[in-house]
């Protein structure tokens, strides 16, 4: 589908966009791309910290700034790329941040630098595939069959889902921002 006029939401959105005709795909990618600029933002801000601090909030132990970054190269791996038909792009320690983990550091795990070197990597890989979907392709099934309340299997929920995801953990790094006293806004 592109943009030519019609007052979809893919439609509205594009007027917003420096592209005026952009594919389904390229539209998602984009809004990918753009919320990973957030994240980025939020990361920034928390640069001076200890990325390895869990914050006890109420006897709870929040997640790391690590984890929450490793955290989010496995989900991108995982929904955008794999869920979508593609090849995994993420390095193999990543899966120790997968959904359902305890968020713990894991003793192989790389420096900070080369953590942030990592997510900008994977996520230019998954812009890249994200990019060559074709409409047929974004409807296609998930690989898992995955849907989120809707019965939808398609591919395409799959990255609107990584881009729901990435927005979540964002609002995580803006709590570790309030908590140690760094405004975000």
């Amino acid at each position: 589908m592109l943009c030519t006029g019609r007052t979809s939401f893919y439609h509205k959105y594009c007027l917003f966009s420096k592209n005026l005709t952009m594919t389904q795909a390229e539209l998602l990618a984009d809004t990918l791309d753009r919320t990973r600029g957030l994240t980025r933002y939020y990361t920034s801000l928390l640069r001076e910290t200890n990325p390895e601090a869990r914050i006890d909030v109420n006897g709870i132990k929040l997640n790391s700034l690590y984890w929450l970054i490793a955290h989010l190269i496995w989900a991108e791996d995982n929904l955008a790329v794999q869920m979508t038909g593609g090849q995994s792009v993420a390095p193999e320690w990543a899966e120790k941040y997968c959904i359902n983990s305890d968020g713990a550091l894991h003793d192989d795990r790389p420096d900070f630098k080369t953590l942030l070197a990592e997510l900008k990597r994977v996520h230019e890989s998954s812009l890249a595939h994200i990019r060559q979907l074709t409409d047929e392709d974004l409807a296609q099934p998930n690989p898992a069959g995955m849907h989120f309340g809707d019965g939808d299997t398609s591919r395409r929920v799959m990255i609107q889902h990584a881009i729901r995801h990435e927005g979540t953990h964002m609002g995580h790094l803006g709590w570790l921002c309030k908590l140690q006293g760094i405004k975000s806004v």
